[in-house]
């Protein structure tokens, strides 16, 4: 398996913590089970990413750009970086317990990764794969490169809204459509337009061929109300005669539908910005000014003319940059593209065919919408930080433009003489490409080239295919799907037959986490604990690295101040890990709270105690204690013992099989049930008597018991929470001289097989029916004003033999001074007259009476209610601001409904509640 390589950005978040958590689980589950297991770690270089981050830092901490710092520098820049951030991230993966072959780690940009990159390229570049192109792509400024379509966003916009762009300080409007004239003869055709910038680079008009109203102007020509230039007037089908006029102005340069009616039509296609968004030379007065300027210029000019005739607010949608958050254009720039038609096809096909499986299921849906419509891939970027492209440009004065892939200029140039049909030496300048490939195009050959393909290494035949890959829903398409591609075709097989995807990480109310709404949580502060001064002083640290700034400071703040109030709790390593366990990863959204951590903080801390019980037990039985082997007391095992050791037969199985299935909600669950519920609420408490009497005979049976209950345990749980149970592992071991095992994650995995023997589903139903009646009475105690009191249970004949078998466990474990079990048909029955009693019924056939202090109860659950009314009042006055709506996120009224819906059912049960005396049983 292949750790997904964490981003040098910064430092590893909560995702990350996921990722590591899900798959460290399953890697120690299966190496206990005695299988051989390769887990590779790295790091990504994540080029559009770091540059962005490194040019934020440059420009806080020196005021440079990297176009002043130059080429050389920025990358020297970038590896010092890179060498800071790589050291953070092991240091965090180590501490959350990721068990990695550290000595085969590597970097996406390291010399094998790079001759690996240069190998595929080639590769797929000879076999016409690739291939460079004039195209339209998705142009972002402030990168000045291209992006692929899968790192577009596509945001609506409200009528008159304003968006931030990376470089603009308020903010620029895009909600807005604007009517503008456009002479033609002795009369003028109206066009509306949310690109009013784009206006310089026109080329035509385009109308409904079945649009009445412009008809007559169709083969006219109109005269452009800025530039001069005669416009055709063209019709088109693809008109959208409801939008706005029903004419529409054609820029080729900057649509990819006007681009397509250009090409239809013989249209030239015009350019008037440079990479930066400024208006290029040969523009006059406009030159010089960037995209947003020259829209208010041409603007005001039109409206100098007469040629503006109205500027409305309208919805739209508008395409935003995923990297660096900028208004995108369309533009016709020469890139790199990957021919994505066949390739998608056998990725289809190989999950139609089963070949390969995709978990959970849902996702396949995903998986078929992508690859259906998925256009050829921009891998070129126009960045420094990443792997530069293999391709070389033959300069030759007397050839046109001609490229060759190859590994060296040498190889380039022996290439590029064969393709012009010369000799060697004829090939006189050779220029290789100064843009580097889209990060995604390295990460797709991870899967083989970290065990050192194109080499045929021993690594690579023994280790690829992966077994799993395991990563998030949100990069399916990004990833897994490009993993898939190119893994089939450079390697002739799939890179592996099973995804399992989980969700996205969230905060508790759902929203994404981000370092600039400051809601990001770093797993070492969860686990180590942080005050809430360490995270502001984080939060404005970030600041001033450039990260955001200080609107998004001041917001990042406030979110802080508000969620965590008094820092972050120290939860340790393993309860960060269960508690992300037992979400439900395979669920698109995934929303972490931190009290879920405090809670296995407790839960850690409750295992701890069992086990020191279970040695202040031992220890009754002198300094070297003997454990009987099961079997040989099979038949002097109590009632408890039996199902303690059915219960733990069943969670066997049940870890067992959720590991398998990966599903690690339901193997955390397990956890919690078995430990908690089963271990210490009823077998320890109700073994605390003979414990505390030291009872040889029963105390040794006992023992015997929680010596393979607690090992046991410790041997399941240990993939999920391997530091708890290695010490907990270690400290038996040296108390009772347990050699044979020297670590917890080397021992072996039980199995439902070794386990089955134990298993008895009767006596575990008739045991929950007995832990029915005692949750009952131990409520019913809580409410009845005495510390210990009397009980009586009356219950169908069938079951009270059992029942009455187990009173005095129940007793105990209820905290009863005294309880009676009587069958149904047992009458008349008359409770003793000197007390109250209350009746609950615990389902249709059992009923339980408790004695009761009923003034106590009574002045409680006056005061209970009291109390409720109170809240009641206030929360619904609250509710009845005018400014609540705006005040209140919509979770939080959500929550605020919910708290009054409860706190009114519990009033009317208040209200209804009579403490009376039972009447005789006839």
């Amino acid at each position: 398996m292949v750790l997904p390589p964490p981003n040098i950005t910064g430092d590893l978040h909560l995702g990350h913590a996921l990722t590591v958590t899900i798959q460290d689980t399953l890697v120690r589950w299966h190496r206990m089970c005695g299988k051989r297991v390769v887990w590779v770690p790295g790091c990504d270089h994540a080029g559009i990413a770091t540059q962005m981050v490194i040019e934020k830092q440059l420009w806080a901490e020196q005021g440079i750009t990297r176009q002043q710092l130059g080429r050389q520098a920025f990358l020297e820049a970038a590896h010092a970086w890179k060498k800071q951030k790589e050291a953070n991230i092991l240091r965090q993966l180590k501490r959350l317990g990721a068990s990695l072959d550290y000595s085969r780690y590597m970097f996406t940009m390291d010399k094998p990764m790079n001759a690996a990159v240069t190998t595929a390229f080639v590769r797929l570049f000879d076999a016409g794969l690739i291939y460079r192109e004039k195209k339209m792509v998705n142009w972002c400024y402030w990168l000045q490169s291209a992006i692929s379509d899968s790192e577009v966003k596509h945001v609506p916009i409200s009528p008159g809204e304003k968006i931030r762009v990376p470089g603009s300080e308020y903010g620029v409007e895009v909600g807005f459509l604007e009517k503008v004239a456009f002479p033609i003869d002795n009369s003028e055709i109206e066009v509306a337009t949310t690109r009013l910038e784009t206006m310089l680079a026109d080329t035509a008009l385009a109308v409904h061929p079945e649009d009445a109203r412009y008809a007559h102007f169709i083969g006219r020509r109109a005269r452009h109300p800025i530039t001069g230039r005669d416009l055709p007037v063209v019709a088109d089908s693809q008109v959208d005669r409801s939008f706005g006029t029903g004419a529409m102005k054609v820029t080729p340069g900057y649509s990819k539908m006007d681009y397509a009616l250009s090409k239809k039509h013989s249209l030239p296609a015009l350019e008037c910005f440079d990479d930066e968004g400024r208006v290029i030379e040969g523009y006059s007065a406009f030159t010089g000014l960037s995209r947003f300027q020259v829209r208010d210029a041409i603007r005001e000019r039109l409206q100098q003319t007469g040629a503006h005739r109205s500027r409305l607010p309208h919805a739209t949608t508008v395409p935003i940059c995923s990297r660096s958050g900028d208004l995108l254009d369309f533009r016709l720039k020469p890139q790199f593209f990957l021919k994505l038609e066949r390739l998608a096809q056998e990725a289809l096909q190989a999950v139609e065919r089963g070949e390969l499986v995709l978990e959970p299921d849902h996702c396949r849906k995903a998986w078929l919408e992508w690859l259906t419509k998925t256009e050829d891939w921009c891998i070129s970027r126009q960045l420094w930080w990443g792997h530069q492209i293999p391709a070389y440009r033959v300069l030759n004065a007397d050839s046109e433009e001609v490229w060759v892939s190859a590994a060296t200029a040498q190889e380039a140039a022996t290439k590029a003489a064969v393709k012009l049909g010369v000799e060697r030496e004829d090939v006189l300048h050779l220029r290789q490409d100064e843009d580097v490939l889209d990060t995604w195009f390295s990460s797709a050959l991870l899967p083989f080239s970290v065990f050192g393909w194109p080499q045929n290494t021993w690594s690579l035949r023994h280790f690829y295919p992966l077994s799993l890959m395991e990563t998030g829903q949100d990069i399916l398409f990004f990833w897994v799907a490009r993993m898939v591609m190119l893994g089939k075709e450079l390697t002739q097989q799939l890179p592996f037959t099973k995804v399992l995807l989980h969700g996205m990480i969230r905060d508790s109310e759902g929203r994404k986490m981000s370092k600039s709404l400051g809601n990001v949580l770093d797993p070492l502060d969860i686990i180590d604990g942080k005050s809430l001064q360490g995270m502001e002083a984080a939060t404005y640290d970030l600041h001033r690295q450039g990260y955001f700034g200080k609107e998004e400071l001041c917001t990042a703040l406030k979110s802080q101040r508000k969620a965590f109030p008094n820092g972050v709790t120290k939860c340790g390593n393993d309860a960060l890990r269960l508690a992300l366990l037992l979400y439900d990863v395979t669920a698109t959204n995934v929303n972490f709270q931190m009290k879920d951590a405090v809670y296995w903080l407790h839960f850690c801390n409750k295992f701890w105690q069992a086990t020191r019980f279970f040695l202040s037990a031992a220890e009754k039985l002198g300094s070297s204690p003997q454990f009987i082997p099961l079997l040989q007391i099979q038949s002097q095992l109590s009632v408890v013992d039996r199902w303690l050791l059915s219960c733990l037969a069943h969670f066997v199985s049940t870890c067992n099989h959720s590991l398998s299935s990966g599903r690690l909600h339901q193997f955390a669950a397990s956890i919690q049930t078995f430990v908690v519920a089963q271990l210490c609420d009823v077998y320890l408490e109700s073994m605390k008597v003979a414990v505390w009497e030291s009872r040889t005979s029963e105390l040794e049976r006992t023992c015997s018991v929680l010596w393979v209950a607690v090992g046991t345990t410790l041997r399941l749980m240990a993939p999920a929470a391997p530091f708890l149970c290695e010490e907990v592992h270690q400290r038996l071991s040296a108390v009772f001289g347990d050699k044979n095992i020297a670590s917890i994650c080397t021992a072996p995995y039980p199995t439902t097989e070794q386990w089955s023997l134990w298993r008895a589903e009767d006596l575990e139903h008739r045991m929950q029916r007995i832990l029915a009646i005692v949750s009952s009475l131990r409520s019913a105690r809580l409410s009845c004003g005495l510390k210990q009191p009397r009980a009586f249970v009356k219950m169908e004949d069938e079951n009270a033999d059992f029942v009455r078998q187990l009173a005095p466990t129940m007793c105990h474990l209820a905290k009863l001074q005294e309880l009676t079990v009587l069958s149904s048909t047992i009458s008349p029955w008359e409770p003793p007259s000197e007390a109250h009693w209350t009746r609950a019924m615990v389902d249709s056939s059992a009923d339980i009476y408790i004695e009761t202090d009923k003034e106590a109860v009574q002045m409680a659950l006056q005061q209970r209610l009291e109390k409720l009314l109170n809240r009641l009042n206030s929360l619904e006055r609250r509710q009845s601001h005018p400014r609540y709506r705006f005040q209140n996120s919509a979770a939080e009224q959500a929550r605020h409904t919910e708290q009054v819906a409860n706190m009114k059912k519990e009033i009317d049960v208040l209200q209804g509640h009579s403490t009376v005396a039972v009447p005789k049983d006839k």
